[in-house]
């Protein structure tokens, strides 16, 4: 019978991270992953620098390429952002190692291969039941408190009886770059009929990029990705694919026991951004407000903050959901110079911050929202 303070369920971002922080202080941790090797597969992504911030670190191991300005192209527009900061371009396998190695010299003990099969709570202590690959046995773990950080899918939250968060499809392809692309500038399309989201062009480096799109399913994402490289000629030398979950409202991030400490952080709880499905930095302020709920045992500041936060990013994506190619010309048209101020100073990461201070720099903005709600969705997906 094996012992620890806390479990943590799944080497994500989010898992790794709340592992650190509880080692951090004090805690016994140990973490359990189902795959044998951390890591992969590898994939490219692209977050704010709220990263760091969110860190208490920057991630140079893991950071493949800044970006500086972010060209928005809809049918008939075009337009460019600027940014105060940079974008950081990040390979989440190097970042997971990053934060694994952070993990182990604050005192975790990671453990590989073990599946979570089961739970039980007695008089304020867990017994967790997981499936050892190498000996192919069930074995019983005592613990204090549980983080769920197990992805999309979260076998924790299910055994706990919350519902399977909806989720979405990204697929990349990884491409080189036409010649006089810009290395430190990302490119966005708005295509409807493609996408409720968007396609983009992340640039690693001076040879390599990721052209990208979110979709319902994955076979629908990798059918418009593949026409979209096509038609854009760009070539193809690997894919990258994966499942984010969806953010809801109605989605809770602890679990109800009688007398045990439990959470659920990063895609296992849904805290990812329904405006462009980004969940990195999200997840890693989720894990930061998770641990501090569970040394205080009651919830923070923080964690409500996030919640609003994500809210607020649902309640746009549910306008954006309805939004045709014409109306994406005329967002397009409305980022003059006053809005792309707000949106210089605040990173996708703040939107509580920029919100009405975009609305007051474009009030057009709200015609356009106006008239989003109006407009019927039928058949339409909604994020």
């Amino acid at each position: 019978m094996q012992e620890c303070h806390v479990a943590v369920i799944g080497a994500s971002t989010a898992g790794l991270f709340a592992a650190y922080l509880l080692a951090q202080e004090g805690c016994r941790v140990s973490l359990f992953e189902q795959r044998e090797a951390l890591g992969p597969p590898a994939r490219t992504l692209i977050v704010t620098n709220q990263v760091s911030q969110v860190l208490g670190f920057v991630p140079h191991e893991a950071v493949l390429n800044h970006i500086w300005e972010i060209e928005l192209l809809s049918q008939n527009r075009r337009t460019v952002v600027k940014l105060a900061a940079p974008d950081l371009v990040l390979e989440r396998e190097r970042l997971i190692q990053l934060l694994a190695g952070k993990a182990r010299r604050a005192g975790v003990e990671i453990k590989l291969g073990y599946s979570f099969r089961g739970l039980e709570e007695n008089h304020g202590r867990l017994s967790l039941a997981l499936y050892d690959r190498t000996s192919g046995r069930v074995r019983q773990v005592k613990a204090r408190g549980l983080v769920g950080a197990d992805g999309v899918g979260s076998q924790v939250a299910r055994v706990a009886s919350r519902a399977d968060p909806r989720r979405a499809a990204v697929w990349q392809a990884r491409v080189a770059l036409p010649p006089q692309t810009d290395q430190h500038t990302v490119r966005v399309w708005f295509h409807k009929d493609s996408t409720l989201y968007f396609f983009w062009l992340i640039p690693e480096s001076k040879q390599t990029g990721v052209v990208g799109l979110v979709g319902e399913n994955r076979k629908q994402a990798k059918d418009n990705l593949e026409q979209f490289v096509e038609a854009h000629g760009f070539e193809a030398l690997s894919f990258q694919a994966a499942d984010v979950a969806l953010y809801h409202p109605d989605r809770q991030v602890r679990i109800q026991l009688d007398g045990s400490q439990a959470f659920l952080v990063g895609d296992a709880a849904g805290q990812v951004k329904a405006t462009t499905a980004g969940g990195v930095v999200t997840g890693l302020r989720g894990a930061r407000a998770m641990a501090g709920a569970l040394l205080r045992n009651k919830m923070g500041e923080e964690l409500r903050g996030l919640r609003r936060e994500l809210g607020l990013h649902y309640l746009v994506r549910s306008l954006l959901n309805r939004f045709s190619d014409s109306d994406y010309d005329d967002l397009l048209d409305m980022l003059g110079a006053s809005a792309k101020g707000v949106l210089q100073a605040y990173t996708r990461d703040e939107l509580l911050g920029a919100f009405f201070k975009l609305l007051l720099a474009q009030p057009r903005l709200l015609p356009l929202a106006a008239r989003s709600l109006m407009r019927a969705s039928g058949g339409q997906w909604r994020g």
